[in-house]
Protein backbone atom coordinates (compact mmCIF):
# COMPACT_ATOMS: atom_id res chain seq x y z
CA UNK A 1 0.00 0.00 0.00
CA UNK A 2 1.34 3.54 -0.49
CA UNK A 3 1.69 6.33 2.10
CA UNK A 4 -1.57 7.82 0.48
CA UNK A 5 -3.55 4.75 1.25
CA UNK A 6 -2.57 4.52 4.52
CA UNK A 7 -3.29 8.18 5.30
CA UNK A 8 -6.76 8.14 4.23
CA UNK A 9 -7.08 4.28 5.97
CA UNK A 10 -6.00 6.23 9.04
CA UNK A 11 -8.48 9.14 8.49
CA UNK A 12 -11.71 6.61 8.06
CA UNK A 13 -10.78 4.35 11.14
CA UNK A 14 -10.44 7.74 12.77
CA UNK A 15 -13.86 9.17 11.79
CA UNK A 16 -15.71 6.20 12.25
CA UNK A 17 -14.16 6.43 15.68
CA UNK A 18 -15.31 9.51 16.38
CA UNK A 19 -19.08 9.40 14.68
CA UNK A 20 -19.48 5.81 17.43
CA UNK A 21 -18.49 8.26 20.21
CA UNK A 22 -21.06 10.53 19.41
CA UNK A 23 -23.90 8.08 19.36
CA UNK A 24 -24.27 7.60 15.79
CA UNK A 25 -23.72 4.05 14.23
CA UNK A 26 -21.06 3.94 12.05
CA UNK A 27 -21.14 1.98 8.59
CA UNK A 28 -19.42 -0.71 8.20
CA UNK A 29 -16.23 -0.79 6.20
CA UNK A 30 -16.17 -1.10 2.33
CA UNK A 31 -15.08 -4.63 1.26
CA UNK A 32 -11.88 -4.87 0.25
CA UNK A 33 -11.04 -4.48 -3.67
CA UNK A 34 -10.34 -7.98 -5.59
CA UNK A 35 -6.17 -7.65 -6.99
CA UNK A 36 -5.92 -7.97 -10.30
CA UNK A 37 -5.02 -11.01 -12.00
CA UNK A 38 -6.40 -12.98 -9.12
CA UNK A 39 -9.51 -15.16 -8.55
CA UNK A 40 -10.35 -16.52 -5.08
CA UNK A 41 -11.98 -19.93 -4.88
CA UNK A 42 -15.29 -20.19 -4.49
CA UNK A 43 -16.60 -21.42 -1.14
CA UNK A 44 -18.07 -24.87 -2.14
CA UNK A 45 -14.48 -25.68 -4.07
CA UNK A 46 -15.83 -29.28 -3.95
CA UNK A 47 -15.38 -32.20 -1.42
CA UNK A 48 -12.10 -32.52 0.34
CA UNK A 49 -10.13 -35.35 0.36
CA UNK A 50 -8.79 -37.07 2.99
CA UNK A 51 -5.78 -38.72 3.12
CA UNK A 52 -6.10 -42.58 3.35
CA UNK A 53 -3.79 -44.44 5.72
CA UNK A 54 -1.65 -46.02 2.81
CA UNK A 55 -1.31 -42.49 1.32
CA UNK A 56 0.80 -41.39 4.56
CA UNK A 57 2.37 -45.07 4.92
CA UNK A 58 3.48 -44.11 1.41
CA UNK A 59 5.01 -40.53 1.72
CA UNK A 60 6.89 -41.72 5.45
CA UNK A 61 8.26 -44.32 3.41
CA UNK A 62 9.50 -41.87 0.39
CA UNK A 63 10.63 -39.32 3.80
CA UNK A 64 12.47 -42.23 5.38
CA UNK A 65 14.41 -43.45 1.83
CA UNK A 66 15.22 -39.78 1.17
CA UNK A 67 16.39 -39.47 4.97
CA UNK A 68 18.68 -42.99 4.18
CA UNK A 69 20.22 -41.32 0.99
CA UNK A 70 21.19 -38.13 2.28
CA UNK A 71 22.53 -39.67 5.13
CA UNK A 72 24.74 -42.18 3.09
CA UNK A 73 25.76 -39.50 0.71
CA UNK A 74 27.00 -37.13 3.72
CA UNK A 75 28.54 -40.29 5.71
CA UNK A 76 30.50 -40.94 2.04
CA UNK A 77 31.61 -37.32 1.95
CA UNK A 78 32.67 -36.90 4.99
CA UNK A 79 34.73 -40.42 4.92
CA UNK A 80 36.38 -39.10 1.48
CA UNK A 81 37.17 -35.73 3.06
CA UNK A 82 38.64 -37.55 5.89
CA UNK A 83 40.70 -39.91 3.72
CA UNK A 84 41.79 -37.41 1.14
CA UNK A 85 42.38 -34.62 3.15
CA UNK A 86 43.41 -35.62 6.15
CA UNK A 87 43.79 -33.20 9.58
CA UNK A 88 41.20 -31.24 7.98
CA UNK A 89 38.02 -32.07 9.68
CA UNK A 90 38.66 -32.20 13.73
CA UNK A 91 39.46 -35.32 15.91
CA UNK A 92 36.31 -36.39 18.10
CA UNK A 93 36.53 -38.04 21.32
Amino acid sequence: MSTMDDAEQRLAEALRARATQAGHSAPPPPPPSPVPGFRSAPADAGPHREASPRGLLAQAGWALFIALIAGAVLGCALGLLSVLAPGLLPPLG
